[in-house]
Parts: C-alpha cells; structure tokens; sequence
C-alpha cells in the first residue's frame, strides 16, 4: 500500500518532468541561414624598372617584380577612404629607390637605404576599364648624374619626405651610371 501511494505521487512528477522537457525542446531555435559571400577584393602591386641610355635612348636593362602593399599603406587607403585619422587625403604619387636588400614585411614604413630624393609623378594614369577593378601607374625619372649606383628596393609614399608608404620591393641589382636615366613604373590595382 505504502509503494502504491508512492506510485501515485511519483506518476505527476514524472508528467510534470516531461512535459517541461517537450518544452524546452519544442523552445529551442533554429540556426538561421546566413548567406556566405565571395569576397576576393586585394590591392596589389606591380613595379618595372628600365634604365636607359641618356644619350642614344637605347633600353640597358629592365626589370619587373611584384611588391608588397604594406600595413601602413592599407591603413591610409582606408583613411582616405572614410576620411578619418591619419593625413587620409594625400596622394601616394612619390617614387624612392634605395639599396636595401632586406624582403619586405607588412610592418615596413620605409625602404631601408635611400640612395637618392623621391620623384614625384605630378599626373598619374588612372585606368578603371574593368569594373569593380582600377589601376593606378606612378612613374618617376631618376637621373644618373645624381642617383649612380646598384639600385636593390623601390617604394612609393605620399610625400616627398617622411609619411606613409604605401608599397616596397626589392629585386636583384638594377645598375645606373652617371649617363643613364633609370625610369620607375609602379602600377598599384585595386580589385
């Protein structure tokens, strides 16, 4: 008698339990379905040095490389971009050559060795004939009365001193004597 009045009292607990969990189990949500995107966007660049002859014109040597567009460079694009922080509004249109033969990292903000003055190019070409890509080539003349030497890093910046670099690279010796001129094309696209 004593277990069948136990029975009687445990058989609602035992209702009671269920249904609670039918109810946190009927409760819980569904994940919803978040659409996933394809986004391949990169800023890139791509550098070509030719040295030339001043005299005859004739083309000595040429030399193209890849390059790294550097944390502080992506920064600025930003800045300008949102119009927030930094000088945000200032063209990367300045070439500088140096010497260094360190690889470039992200955290770069400068080229290692300066072998001679930025050039600025006062008119860069913008081409946008693809969508959703653009194209940007600066192009700076060095003069080899001034800037002779073994060249081994480029780097464009947006002033003609100090600032921000946008990108750097380094490649094997690009020579420039005294009767040379050295022609950098750094061209950054955007996709």
């Amino acid at each position: 008698m004593k277990n069948s009045k136990i029975a009687l009292f445990a058989i609602p607990a035992i209702v009671a339990l269920m249904s609670i969990s039918l109810l946190t189990t009927s409760i819980q949500t569904t994940p919803v379905s978040v659409p996933s995107f394809d986004d391949r966007s990169t800023v890139t660049g791509h550098v070509i040095l030719q040295v030339f002859d001043t005299y005859t014109g004739e083309l000595k040597y040429k030399v193209e490389n890849h390059n790294l567009v550097v944390d502080v460079g992506l920064d600025e694009m930003a800045e300008a971009t949102f119009g927030v922080g930094g000088v945000g509004t200032t063209s990367f249109d300045f070439i500088e050559i140096g010497t260094g033969t360190t690889a470039p990292t992200a955290g770069d903000t400068t080229i290692e060795t300066t072998a001679c003055a930025r050039i600025q190019d006062v008119a860069p070409d913008v081409n946008s004939g693809t969508s959703g890509e653009t194209s940007v080539s600066i192009i700076s003349s060095f003069d080899g009365g001034t800037c002779a030497g073994s060249i081994t890093e480029a780097g464009i910046f947006n002033a003609i001193t100090a600032n921000q670099m946008l990108a750097r690279s380094t490649f094997g010796s690009v020579t420039i004597s005294s009767g040379d001129t050295l022609n950098v094309n750094y061209t950054i696209t955007i996709t």
